[in-house]
């Protein structure tokens, strides 16, 4: 499995990372050249590489550096697209995955990292569904494979699961229904063998309630939301960060529109969700200390998917669709909503640097998972951090706090729709 990782392969560029070894180019390129408040982030590599080549020479050793990572990343995803051999794409994304946790280890920012690991994990689920499709051939008709979770928002790290959905054109077609079955159980498996893990909670398209004709998934939301039963409340949740994939864009978009129109249509779903999101414990005490895990399994810790970077994004979710705006980036939406006059400069820019401490402390927590040969299970040590990186996390989460308070008052305290 190509997230199966080897900690002797990062363990000294962990210990550097560890010991203050990490650059911050943003910061050498504000000394050199001045780049300006406004770039708080590199929002991919190649953004990242072009604003190296205005520090002259004194940056030249960095930016060859990262050129020449750049250009193994390029001709690795050549690779993908020119292989029919699962086996090859098993070594190719296990590679990919090396080179992300290295560049990450070499600073690297957060978004970078989302969009370097998104683009090759897209890749590579086009290429699987087109290895299938072939070997499947001819389709009985049009069909899209649909991405949601972190992949839907574009935000992908180290480690990854399935959370797809699969829809096609014709409906009340027993034969297309049972060959898209087929079809779905052979994609997930090879997915699973290329290094995208069997979801838990099987999410994906092997399971009928992921999959379906165009009709069949209207039927399955107007069910639904028809019965707003915490275990359809998660469909729905999970729903609100669905993309296109593979196979017809059309047929893809007709589907999220139609999730789209349904929220809109259902303003009580969107209070269940925005009250689910406002109600998300964030792992600070009332006197702005973590609150930790007693558990002997966990104790001095804190899952900071869980008490952090999900009570961010689901809030910045319940904004977006109230307010219409259907990207699924998390700081993308928030973004949105500052341009839109819902977030003020101050609250957008603290979620936008909350999100990114949040990230980077799930990505601290995948390596040193990586590095100790242990499963990661989401678990952070505040006390293994510094004192500033401490305080930085705690602005963080004080931020989703701020979030969730403002959420409340739009949603349940006079805010208005």
């Amino acid at each position: 499995m190509p997230t199966d990782y080897k900690s002797a392969d990062f363990s000294q560029l962990y210990r550097q990372y560890k010991h203050g070894a990490g650059v911050d180019d943003l910061v050498r390129l504000n000394y050199v050249v001045g780049v300006g408040e406004d770039l708080k982030f590199f929002p991919n590599l190649d953004a990242h590489i072009d604003s190296l080549s205005l520090g002259c020479t004194i940056l030249s050793e960095r930016l060859r550096y990262l050129e020449v990572r750049r250009a193994e990343v390029d001709k690795l995803i050549k690779r993908i697209g020119l292989t029919g051999d699962l086996d090859e794409l098993v070594e190719v994304h296990r590679r990919l995955n090396v080179v992300a946790i290295e560049l990450y280890l070499k600073g690297v920012g957060v978004m970078e990292i989302h969009s370097l690991i998104t683009g090759f994990r897209h890749q590579l689920t086009r290429r699987v569904v087109a290895i299938i499709s072939v070997k499947l051939a001819p389709q009985p008709c049009e069909f899209a494979w649909l991405n949601m979770g972190s992949d839907g928002r574009r935000e992908q790290t180290f480690f990854t699961d399935q959370d797809n959905a699969l829809v096609y054109k014709i409906d009340g077609a027993p034969e297309i229904d049972v060959y898209f079955e087929n079809f779905a159980n052979e994609v997930v498996a090879a997915l699973n063998k290329v290094g995208f893990k069997l979801c838990s909670g099987k999410i994906m398209p092997s399971n009928p309630d992921w999959r379906g004709s165009l009709g069949g998934w209207r039927r399955k939301l107007e069910d639904i939301f028809h019965d707003q039963s915490q275990n359809n409340l998660l469909r729905v949740i999970i729903l609100m960060d669905i993309a296109c994939s593979a196979g017809s864009e059309v047929i893809g978009q007709r589907l999220i529109d139609k999730v789209h129109l349904m929220i809109k249509n259902n303003f009580g779903a969107l209070m269940v969700m925005a009250r689910s999101a406002v109600m998300s414990n964030v792992a600070l005490t009332m006197f702005k200390k973590f609150r930790l895990e007693k558990s002997v399994e966990h104790k001095g810790k804190f899952n900071v998917k869980l008490f952090g970077w999900a009570p961010l994004i689901m809030t910045a979710r319940v904004f977006a669709l109230k307010y219409g705006y259907a990207d699924t980036n998390t700081v993308s939406r928030i973004k949105h909503l500052e341009s839109q006059n819902h977030f003020d400069a101050e609250l957008s820019c603290d979620l936008q640097e909350a999100y990114r401490v949040l990230a980077n402390a799930k990505m601290v927590s995948q390596v040193e998972a990586i590095v100790s040969g242990q499963e990661y299970d989401y678990y952070l040590d505040p006390n293994a951090l510094s004192r500033e990186a401490q305080e930085e996390l705690k602005r963080a989460l004080s931020s989703v706090e701020a979030l969730q308070k403002l959420a409340y008052n739009s949603f349940f305290g006079g805010g208005g729709m």
